[in-house]
């Protein structure tokens, strides 16, 4: 993709490292080895590689204003391809819970245990994209930051990034379709991360992690939605945008080590924001 592609080109494979940098230990950063092993296949290429198919191996990159006239159109005939994907059933048993994107299981296969997460029928995550919104402090328009649904293979391309670059394995598992839904849902795994009742995490936590991943907040003046505007963190250096950063959305293991699990990622192209800093060369 044009502005983005580099980076999707880059995906190496996030578990060989992992194991490279955790062999002769029984735990691979936090996730046990059994559920480690049933992973190793989920890599940032694989689910870069699946959100290409869904693209068509489209070059458009969908952010900024001057791409809203293109979108529907890229959603169509994205949705066209996602029902040739793999069909996956829905566990026979109640979601954990439903957040805003997803319903929750956790289920175990072979003294494995894991976290399998179903989009909403319709919807297949947000994105944080960039709008001419009308400011009413001044009633003129003005850029701001702001969330949109995902396109599918959006959705995947989040994942990749989450992968790549904190090491949160996530395997792309396929669709449920079943007639009572309007749009097939998409579904994804991840390992079960254990993690101590009494040491949640906690703001500081975050902090700290976005720190030394070298991140830097975004001044929430640019921020659109005000519940967002203290957990949206930026890196210029290969334009890594990411959002949502709540404390629910990590999970502390029991050595301390935290997992982001549920963040917005996105790669911000270069020369297409008028608020970030426009990217450095991508990290590979």
């Amino acid at each position: 993709m044009a502005g983005i592609a580099p980076c999707l080109g880059a995906y190496s494979l996030s578990m060989d490292r992992l194991s490279s940098e955790s062999s002769g230990s029984s735990e691979h950063y936090g996730i046990k080895e059994t559920s480690y092993h049933y992973f190793e296949e989920a890599d940032a290429g694989s689910l870069a590689g699946a959100a290409a198919r869904l693209s068509g191996a489209c070059s458009a990159v969908y952010f900024g204003p001057e791409s809203e006239g293109a979108f529907a159109a890229a959603r169509k005939a994205e949705l066209e391809r996602l029902g040739l994907e793999a069909v996956r059933s829905a566990p026979r048993m109640p979601a954990v819970f439903r957040g805003g994107e997803h319903d929750v299981f956790v289920l175990e296969d072979s003294s494995v245990s894991y976290v399998w997460k179903a989009t909403l029928d319709g919807k297949y995550g947000m994105i944080m994209d960039e709008k001419k919104l009308l400011d009413p402090a001044t009633f003129q328009n003005r850029n701001k930051l702001t969330m949109r649904g995902a396109l599918p293979s959006e959705y995947l391309r989040r994942w990749a990034l989450l992968a790549e670059y904190f090491y949160m394995p996530t395997r792309y598992e396929g669709v449920i379709l079943e007639a009572s839904l309007k749009e097939p849902r998409m579904v994804i795994s991840q390992p079960y991360i254990e993690q101590d009742d009494d040491d949640q995490v906690s703001v500081e936590d975050i902090q700290a992690f976005m720190d030394a991943h070298a991140f830097k907040r975004v001044d929430a003046k640019h921020i659109a939605i005000k519940e967002l505007g203290d957990v949206t963190w930026y890196r210029s250096s290969d334009g890594i945008l990411l959002t949502d950063a709540f404390p629910r959305n990590f999970r502390k293991d029991l050595s301390g080590r935290l997992f982001p699990i549920d963040l917005c990622v996105s790669v911000i192209p270069k020369e297409r924001s008028l608020i970030l800093e426009n990217p450095g060369s991508c990290v590979g």
